[in-house]
């Protein structure tokens, strides 16, 4: 069985702060930095972004890390961030029942990317079976009612964290697409 979810085909993501976590310094075009996704209190997720000045590796709790270019002005385009921080941020997700619903969406958007597939199951209409080719890895994922206006903010807090304005050398090898993601 597949479910189809219409109104998740169309998203619009705003690009990360641009500072610096520890020194609050704006980054410019052309400038090199290192983002860090963490596990904080209650379950909950944060991104944080450090001049390559301040990085000192990554902070204890990281679910995963990152480096990138503020590109030129003008260029205007998003990317995802690396396919292996994508897979460990829902996996993260799927840990505690108070972001079921981040969960949801985020698995949808490794559909929509092609990273994760649905396999048909027997599971019934409340849960979908997701499925990874490149770790041959099987999530079972709840079904979730969400208001628009949570989907909303579900999709404030996805861009916060997990894209970039830059594609990731290592995830655009041998892909159809870039990953890339228009922004407004």
């Amino acid at each position: 069985m597949s479910l189809t979810v219409p109104f998740m085909l169309h998203f619009e993501f705003k690009k990360s702060s641009r500072k610096c976590y520890e020194s609050d310094k704006e980054f410019k075009p052309g400038d090199g930095f290192y983002s860090a996704l963490l596990e904080c209190d209650g379950g909950q997720s944060e991104r944080r972004d450090y001049s390559t000045d301040q990085w000192e590796g990554p902070p204890e709790d990281c679910i995963g890390w990152w480096k990138s270019r503020v590109p030129e002005l003008g260029k205007g385009r998003v990317y995802w961030a690396p396919k292996k921080i994508l897979i460990a941020y829902f996996e993260h997700l799927q840990t505690s029942e108070h972001t079921a619903d981040i969960a949801f969406v985020t698995g949808l958007l490794l559909m929509q990317k092609k990273i994760l597939t649905q396999l048909d199951s027997d599971m019934g209409e409340a849960t979908l079976e997701l499925h990874c080719r490149s770790s041959n890895t099987t999530y079972p994922l709840a079904v979730v009612e969400i208001s628009p206006k949570r989907l909303a903010a579900i999709q404030q807090e996805l861009a916060e964290k997990l894209f970039v304005d830059q594609p990731m050398a290592g995830d655009m090898e041998g892909e159809e697409s870039s990953g890339e993601v228009n922004s407004e």
